[in-house]
């Protein structure tokens, strides 16, 4: 099925407390989980007759200290990972933890489904972990990432995906250095850098900013990275949103996607069935959801083939394809965007013939 990106529009928002930085869908009924800074984890009906306008998100439980800033969905079970460095599993239906693990030494940013049976955490020591989904045991150390940026501030990993086939995941920190393993072997195989993501202000105040914030997986061996292109105000946090496209293999780049919206790309996502790029984010020119098709990285065209204006900023986001909606999780709450036309006055009404 077609999307038409320029009917994207707003049908729905959740409120719920402060930011909430990551998100999961049950597929089968639509519901939509998405861990807050305060360790809880809430919780949206996204389809049908469940669908109004406005409300709250529904808050479920805390297995967390605080911020939760990853989770994935798995067979009926919410895994959750953030700050406090846990992998934890919570059955969805009770709020019932499973199993907990002692996943990371620092603040684990990511956590990814890979293939049918795997984890992947990507966390601020500096290591990408690869676990059996199911029992949570630890099968692979992933290194490469330095621990400071190259001015000796602290760095930190932002980004972590998956291939579609499961074989390989990629990360990517916050001076721009993107890192790519084999699965099964946990065998690394290829680095590059992508600088245009980074910035470092020595003058003003000195300070290591930026990174790519988001990864995703494209066809025929390329990978789209997320973020902020140099920032000219590190107060501010003033720059332009930037998407670029990698030959990972060759670690060649392939094309820019930029615009002069201010403002950081925090998630990607690509839709394989329409050959389309989505980029969501937020920042000083306000949040945006941005589009591009194949012709980014065919024809190295920059501008988005569309944008539209979230009502904040946002942090992550799931596409629903059995609803072919768009949900996403950010400051204040959850929203759900449609592709559908917007219904008319005499929507559901009975006209008279007579």
């Amino acid at each position: 099925m077609s999307i038409d990106v320029k009917l994207a529009r707003l049908v729905h928002t959740a409120e719920a407390p402060g930011i909430l930085y990551g998100g999961c869908l049950d597929p089968a009924t639509g519901h939509y989980y998405a861990g807050g800074a305060d360790g809880y984890v809430y919780r949206v009906a996204t389809r049908g007759e469940q669908l109004q306008e406005k409300g709250t998100a529904e808050k479920l439980w805390r297995h967390h200290d605080n911020y939760v800033a990853g989770l994935a969905w798995h067979d009926g079970v919410v895994i959750s990972t953030g700050y406090d460095q846990r992998l934890v599993w919570t059955k969805a239906d009770s709020g019932e933890k499973l199993r907990e693990v002692a996943a990371h030494e620092g603040w684990v940013r990511k956590v990814i489904l890979v293939g049918e049976d795997r984890l992947a955490t990507a966390s601020d020591d500096m290591l990408v972990k690869l676990w059996n989904r199911s029992d949570g045991k630890l099968l692979h150390n992933c290194a490469g990432h330095e621990k400071q940026t190259p001015e000796g501030y602290l760095n930190a990993l932002y980004a972590l995906a998956a291939s579609a086939d499961g074989q390989v995941i990629a990360a990517a920190d916050r001076s721009g250095v993107v890192h790519v393993w084999h699965v099964a072997t946990g065998e690394h195989l290829v680095q590059f850098e992508a600088k245009t993501f980074y910035t470092f202000d020595a003058e003003k105040r000195a300070r290591a900013i930026g990174g790519i914030r988001s990864l995703a997986f494209l066809p025929n061996g390329l990978l789209a990275l997320g973020g902020i292109g140099q920032v000219s105000n590190v107060d501010g946090f003033v720059g332009p949103c930037r998407v670029e496209v990698w030959d990972w293999q060759t670690g060649k780049r392939v094309a820019i996607g930029t615009d002069k919206h201010q403002a950081i790309f925090n998630h990607l996502e690509y839709l394989p069935e329409e050959k389309l790029l989505i980029a969501a984010g937020g920042g000083d020119g306000g949040p945006i959801i941005a589009f591009w098709n194949e012709s980014l990285w065919k024809q190295a065209a920059e501008a988005p083939l569309f944008k539209a204006k979230p009502k904040s900023h946002i942090q992550h986001f799931v596409f629903d394809r059995q609803a072919e909606q768009l949900l996403a999780a950010g400051h204040n709450g959850l929203q759900v965007w449609s592709f559908t036309p917007p219904p008319t006055k005499n929507d559901g009404e009975v006209k008279d013939k007579k």
